[in-house]
């Protein structure tokens, strides 16, 4: 049953999409996953929430099974991993998806 309002998705990126995107947006939320990871795919459908709410806001995500070299250099130590960027920066990057307005206050603090 559809209600008639589209549900927002995360954008799927690589990394230099990825990168472009960081450095020419003033904040940017980048899901870092992997298909098989079931809490993952939890993660994705709270951001999807949270999107619908922030439209302003880019949300995107990133299969790291493609990219380790990215997941080195950002430090990542699990999937999944929520990284806020801000002016280009890594300002954060959280592995617990608690609740939708967890997420929520997190990203709007940035704002």
């Amino acid at each position: 049953m559809n209600s008639g309002k589209s549900s927002r998705k995360l954008q799927e990126v690589n990394e230099n999409q990825l990168k472009e995107i960081w450095n020419s947006t003033q904040i940017v939320i980048t899901l870092a996953y992997t298909p098989i990871c079931g809490t993952c795919q939890v993660a994705k459908r709270m951001l999807e929430v949270v999107s619908n709410l922030l439209p302003q806001v880019p949300f995107l995500q990133i299969n790291l099974n493609y990219y380790g070299e990215l997941a080195q250099k950002y430090e990542i130590m699990s999937v999944p991993c929520l990284m806020i960027h801000h002016q280009g920066e890594c300002v954060e990057k959280v592995y617990t998806f608690i609740s939708v307005p967890f997420l929520y206050k997190k990203i709007t603090s940035y704002l």
